[in-house]
Formats: C-alpha cells, sequence, structure tokens
C-alpha cells in the first residue's frame, strides 16, 4: 500500500471572452478498494453553477454553468490517494459487461490490426491474463511512442498502420486486439508518477476482476497510478466537455504531478 500526493491541473485560455460556458468534467479520482482518496479539493475557474452525478461508466461528474465572460477556465483537483495495487476491482455481471465486448469507431480493427491480431494469436495462452500481457507485449515490440503524430480522433487502425503514436493509441490498440476475441476490457484515464500529463491504459475482465495493465510502458499497472474515469474507448473518458459563447480558437493546458507522501 503507498500513499501518494497528486495534482491535476486543466486551464483553457480563450483568444477573446467566452460566456455561458456549459461544461462536463470527470477530473474527480475514484474512491474504491483499489485506491481511497484520503484528501480531495477541487478548485474551478470562473464563479459557476455546479452539480454532481456518476455517469453510466461510473465516472464522477461536475456538471455546471458560467455565465459571466471569462478569458479562461481552469480546474484543479489536489489530493492524497492510499493505493493497493494487490486490490482488483470484482468483474462486472454478465448483463453489464457486454458493451465492453465490442468495438467502439475509436478501436474498430481494420486489416492492419487483424493480420497483426492473426500472428500474434497463434500461440495464444489459455488463460485470459496470460494471453492479453502477450498481445501487449507483440504491440510494445512493434508500436514507438511519439508524440504530436496522432489526435485525439485518431482510431487504432489509422495509430497503427503509422506506427507511433501516444499513451491512447496505445490503449485503443491494445483495446481493439482484446475484442476481436470479445474479451471485455475498458479504456482508463488517469494519472502515473513521472509522467507530467493525464496517462491512459487499459483494464481486461478474467470474469472474477478487472486486471490494469499499461500497454506504453508494457507491463502491469502497480501502486504508482491513480484511475480517474473508466469507459469504452477515450471519448467516454474526456476530462472535460464543454460549449460556450465566444471565445474565438483557444489552447489547453495540462499539468499533473504525482508524488510519494
Amino acid at each position: 500500500m503507498r500513499t501518494l500526493q497528486f495534482q491535476y491541473h486543466m486551464q483553457l485560455t480563450f483568444d477573446f471572452p467566452a460566456c455561458d460556458h456549459h461544461f462536463t468534467l470527470r477530473c474527480r479520482p475514484f474512491h474504491d478498494i483499489r485506491q481511497r482518496i484520503l484528501e480531495e479539493r477541487v478548485e474551478i475557474y470562473p464563479k459557476h453553477y455546479s452539480s454532481e452525478e456518476v455517469d453510466s461508466y461510473g465516472n464522477k461528474c461536475i456538471y455546471g454553468i458560467a455565465r459571466t465572460e471569462h478569458d479562461h477556465f481552469s480546474v484543479d483537483v489536489t489530493g492524497e490517494a492510499q493505493v493497493c495495487a494487490e486490490n482488483y476491482l470484482p468483474a462486472l455481471p454478465a448483463h453489464r459487461i457486454g458493451m465492453y465486448r465490442y468495438q467502439t469507431a475509436l478501436t474498430k480493427a481494420g486489416l492492419g490490426l487483424e493480420s497483426f491480431y492473426r500472428d500474434l494469436r497463434k500461440n495464444a495462452s489459455a488463460n485470459v491474463v496470460e494471453h492479453v500481457k502477450d498481445l501487449m507485449d507483440g504491440l510494445y515490440g512493434k508500436f514507438q511512442y511519439e508524440p504530436g503524430v496522432t489526435g485525439v480522433n485518431t482510431t487504432a487502425e489509422e495509430a497503427f498502420c503509422r506506427g507511433s503514436g501516444v499513451c491512447q493509441d496505445y490503449a485503443h490498440i491494445l483495446l481493439a486486439l482484446c475484442r476481436l476475441e470479445r474479451i471485455p476490457c475498458r479504456y482508463i484515464a488517469g494519472m502515473l508518477m513521472g509522467e507530467g500529463a493525464t496517462h491512459a491504459w487499459i483494464e481486461v475482465s478474467d470474469g472474477k476482476s478487472w486486471i490494469p495493465m499499461d500497454p506504453t510502458h508494457n507491463r502491469m499497472v502497480d501502486d504508482t497510478y491513480i484511475a480517474i474515469s473508466r469507459g469504452r474507448d477515450a471519448r467516454d473518458c474526456t476530462i472535460n466537455q464543454g460549449v460556450f459563447t465566444g471565445g474565438g480558437s483557444q489552447k489547453q493546458e495540462i499539468r499533473v504531478v504525482v508524488n510519494d507522501k
């Protein structure tokens, strides 16, 4: 068990003042058997009206409206989390897990991924977790980490055919490979010690538990990770969504710090 201090900062800066800003934030870490949130503080600028709900994936959501003009919009989440890597979240019942077996628009495999999958499938282990670890290892040997060459709408197939991308792409590709076998799996957005930005990984269900794996680093998730949101792919886990009047073009800044207490 490890106690971590975390700071998550996101800021949008506008060319021109924005107003009537309706937003949805998925920025609060989970509190569960794997990670206990000991302290948490959320600060949002500008002044706003808001409410909190849990979405269909179990993510904590803040829904709000900032009516007055503002040249930037920011959210800061700070606190402490106690993480126990040995604790796994229980698998969902059969009637709730189906949506995690099937491809989405971002994970749908094309000819490139299907061919790659067939090669990896030849020596597949009967154990689900060991099999996915083999898929992850194969991906790690084939794909390169390269910032700035993909975007939020890049699909798993597009990234794979390019041969490089970032953590979101690694996660989408491994999800695509798992779903070719209808293995239940889901996308995780969160924080990782030493990363400096939002990180992404996946969880795979072995029928009893959700097992977290990080394809970007080709390893099992340990006690240096803090999960913020879960879903079928990155779109279900978007940290900030919103619409507003005015604003012009915008620039986003994200800064994440995770340290031992």
